[in-house]
């Protein structure tokens, strides 16, 4: 049976701001792990809207994606295609208690992949989920120190 993936940070903002990083899809380019995030059909950040990631670390994908919710600022739900499996990602944005936003994220995977191990492909979504966060702490903690 394949994991669920959690992962949470806190970052210096408030939720709205927070809210608008995560819909920053440059923040994950020009690094070496993405080349490309794009929206392939309706409007960005609406139900049914699609997105393709073309991801070449850790594992070279393509990852096709539709937004299934969207309640601003408060979370994002999108179901995600790569690799022979199905993840059910949900990003929630809430006040921290101390200060600023915390930000989680659960990736429920289904399915048996085609091309990687079970381990492998734990080990590839866990690092996609933790880039995804930890790049919003850098974006946000820059915004924060600007003011």
């Amino acid at each position: 049976m394949l994991p669920r993936i959690e992962y949470s940070v806190s970052v210096p903002v408030p939720v709205d701001a927070a809210f608008r990083v995560f819909q920053d899809h440059d923040r994950l380019l020009h690094r070496g792990i993405y080349t490309e995030v794009a929206w392939m059909e309706g409007e960005p950040w609406q139900v049914g809207s699609r997105l393709r990631y073309r991801v070449v670390y850790p594992v070279e994908t393509t990852i096709s994606a539709v937004v299934s919710s969207v309640s601003p600022p408060r979370s994002i739900s999108l179901l995600n295609h790569a690799l022979g499996v199905t993840a059910e990602q949900n990003v929630s944005f809430g006040p921290d208690l101390k200060g600023g936003t915390r930000v989680r994220m659960t990736m429920d995977l289904i399915g048996t992949s085609t091309e990687l191990s079970e381990k492998a492909l734990e080990d590839a979504v866990t690092f996609v989920t933790r880039d995804a966060l930890d790049t919003m702490v850098s974006l946000c903690q820059r915004r924060a120190a600007t003011g």
